[in-house]
C-alpha cells in the first residue's frame, strides 16, 4: 500500500515537472521572438574534448568555390595574428581580412559539425544573423535608385494601419530611429510571406516619444523586406537570388530553410563548461521564415564580403548609397543595416541560434574583417572587439 502511494506522489510531481517544463518552452517562444531570436536547443553527445583543428573532415559534404572572386595577397604577418588572437578565445568559426581588394588572411578553426566530424573551413556556410539587414536594405536602396521609393516615403502607403503616422517612412526604418515598439509573439506557422509580415505588422505600436531615437527592433526590417515584396510583386527569397546570388554568382550562399545535408555549412552551438559542442541549436521551418529579412540566410565570409562590397562601390547601387553610407556623421549611429559611428568604416554584428557574427567594411569596399562563428557562449565582446583592433592595426593606415 505504502509503495503504490509513493509511486503515486512521484507520477505526479514527474508529470508537475513536465507542466512547468512546457509552460517555461512557451515563455521562451513567446518573449523571444520579439528580440528577433528563438533557439530550441537539443543536447549532442560529445567528448568534452573535441579536435579543434582544421585538419581534413570525415564524412562527405559538396564544396563549391568560388573562382578567383577576391584575389589571395596572404600577409603571414597578419594571418599569424589573426590566428593567435582567435585561439585565445577558443574560436570556431572562420575569420578573413581584406586589405586593398585582395583576402591577406583566411583562418578557420573549430568544427563545422561536432557529429559529422566537418572541420570549418574557408568556404564553409555560416548563419550570418543580422549582418543579412544590410543585405536586405540593399534590395531597398536599388527601389530607390529606380524611382519606386523615397526615403521619405511614408510606410502607411504600405500598412494602413500606420497611415495616420505621416512622420513613420522608409528611412526611419532603415535606421531603426521609427518608434515602433514590438509585443511578444511566437513564430506563427508559416504560410506566406505576406501572412507573415501582416502579423509582425500587429504586434508593433508607434510610441510617439520615442521616435527619433534609435533602438535595436528586427521588426523593421521585417516591414522593408514586405515592402519590397509589395513594389516587386515577388517574393523577397526571388528577389534575394536574383540581385546577390545569380548576379555576383555566390556559390555559398543560400537561404535557411533551403538547406541541404550535402551542403558545406556550419551547425550552430552553445558553449556548456570547457564543451564549445554540448548543446546543438535547431530551429523549424517557422523560426527561419519568421526571420524575413533579418536572420535567414547562410553564407560564406567571402560570399558576405562580395555581396556587400558590391553595395557600397556601386555595382549594385547608385546615387542611393550616398544617401545612407555616411560613416562617421555625427549624430548617426545606424542606417542600412550597419552601424556608422567609425569614420569611413561600416559594421555590423549578429548573433543567435549558435552563431555569432561581426564584419567591418571600408565605405570604399576595399578593406575589410569578416568573422563568422558557430559557437556562442562567451567571448562575442571580444570577437567584436578584435575586429576592431584588425582594423586599426592593419586596414587603416594608408
Amino acid at each position: 500500500m505504502r509503495r503504490a502511494q509513493h509511486q503515486k506522489r512521484h507520477m505526479q510531481k514527474v508529470r508537475l515537472r513536465l507542466v512547468v517544463l512546457a509552460l517555461a518552452a512557451i515563455c521562451l517562444v513567446g518573449a523571444g521572438f520579439a528580440l528577433g531570436r528563438v533557439t530550441a536547443p537539443k543536447t549532442e553527445k560529445v567528448p568534452a574534448q573535441v579536435n579543434r583543428s582544421n585538419s581534413s573532415s570525415k564524412g562527405k559534404r559538396v564544396s563549391a568555390k568560388a573562382a578567383s572572386a577576391v584575389p589571395r595577397a596572404i600577409a603571414p604577418n597578419i594571418e599569424r595574428t589573426l590566428k593567435t588572437k582567435l585561439q585565445a578565445q577558443n574560436f570556431s568559426g572562420t575569420a578573413i581580412v581584406i586589405k586593398d581588394d585582395k583576402l591577406v588572411a583566411s583562418v578557420s578553426l573549430g568544427q563545422a559539425s561536432a557529429k559529422r566530424h566537418f572541420a570549418n573551413r574557408e568556404d564553409t556556410m555560416f548563419e550570418i544573423d543580422s549582418l543579412q539587414k544590410s543585405l536586405t536594405a540593399g534590395l531597398v536602396m536599388r527601389l530607390i535608385d529606380a524611382g519606386k521609393l523615397k526615403l521619405t516615403t511614408p510606410i502607411g502607403a504600405y500598412y494602413p494601419r500606420f497611415k495616420g503616422v505621416p512622420q513613420l517612412t522608409v528611412g526611419a526604418l532603415l535606421q531603426m530611429h521609427s518608434g515602433l515598439k514590438q509585443a511578444p509573439m511566437a513564430p506563427p506557422h508559416y504560410q506566406s510571406d505576406a501572412q507573415l509580415v501582416d502579423d509582425v505588422s500587429k504586434h508593433l505600436t508607434f510610441v510617439p516619444k520615442q521616435f527619433g531615437t534609435w533602438a535595436y527592433t528586427p521588426a523593421n526590417y521585417v516591414l522593408l523586406a514586405g515592402i519590397v515584396e509589395k513594389i516587386s510583386g515577388q517574393p523577397y527569397e526571388t528577389l534575394f537570388k536574383q540581385v546577390y546570388i545569380d548576379r555576383l554568382h555566390l556559390k555559398q550562399t543560400v537561404m535557411a530553410y533551403r538547406l541541404a545535408p550535402t551542403m558545406n555549412y556550419a551547425s550552430g552551438y552553445i558553449l556548456q563548461g570547457a564543451n564549445p559542442y554540448a548543446i546543438q541549436q535547431l530551429t523549424s521551418s517557422d523560426q527561419m521564415h519568421a526571420e524575413l529579412g533579418t536572420g535567414q540566410v547562410y553564407m560564406s565570409a567571402l560570399d558576405f564580403y562580395r555581396a556587400t562590397r558590391s553595395l557600397v562601390t556601386g555595382t549594385l547601387l547608385k546615387a542611393s548609397r550616398k544617401q545612407v553610407y555616411r560613416p562617421g556623421t555625427p549624430n548617426l549611429l545606424y542606417d542600412g543595416g550597419f552601424y556608422q559611428n567609425v569614420p569611413g568604416f561600416l559594421r555590423a554584428n549578429g548573433s543567435g541560434y549558435g552563431y555569432m557574427t561581426t564584419m567591418q567594411l571600408s565605405v570604399d569596399g576595399k578593406d575589410a574583417v569578416v568573422i563568422l562563428g558557430n559557437v556562442q557562449g562567451h567571448g562575442r565582446t571580444a570577437i567584436i572587439d578584435l575586429a576592431g583592433q584588425l582594423r586599426q592595426q592593419f586596414l587603416t593606415a594608408k
